[in-house]
């Protein structure tokens, strides 16, 4: 058996459902709670999360996300309906450049997605 490229694990927090892309595998949770344990548990490689959630949005997960050591360095691409200046704002508050609008096309988010992705060598960052 020859070697294989591993997968990268994305965790979609998205109440409406994914779409899966090849050479990633998505784990999809609805709930921002189960998103929180299956990040400590599964370190996923980018997380994709809807700012819209229901009980706790995006980015509240997000900044209970960035205060946990083991979940803290996770690439998060987020998907909003939000427009304007409120969601942009709320976005430069917490230093995130990575989000698509809705609606948007599903080859923009892979993109993002596999740029996220990519093995990083420490002290990189990420920028779009």
């Amino acid at each position: 058996m020859g070697l294989q490229e591993a997968r990268r694990v994305v965790l979609v927090v998205e109440d409406d459902r994914p779409v899966g892309e090849p050479g990633f595998y998505a784990i999809h949770v609805t709930d921002p709670a189960a998103a929180i344990e299956t990040a400590k548990n599964i370190r996923p490689d980018v997380l994709v999360v809807d700012v819209g959630l229901p009980g706790m949005s995006g980015l509240e997960l997000y900044d209970r996300l960035r205060r946990d050591e083991r979940t803290r360095n996770i690439p998060v691409l987020f998907e909003t309906g939000m427009s304007g200046e409120e969601s942009d704002r709320e976005f430069r508050k917490r230093g995130i450049a990575a989000y698509v609008k809705k609606p948007f096309e599903l080859s923009e988010v892979v993109a993002f997605v596999k740029m996220l992705a990519r093995p990083r060598r420490a002290g990189a960052h990420v920028r779009s």
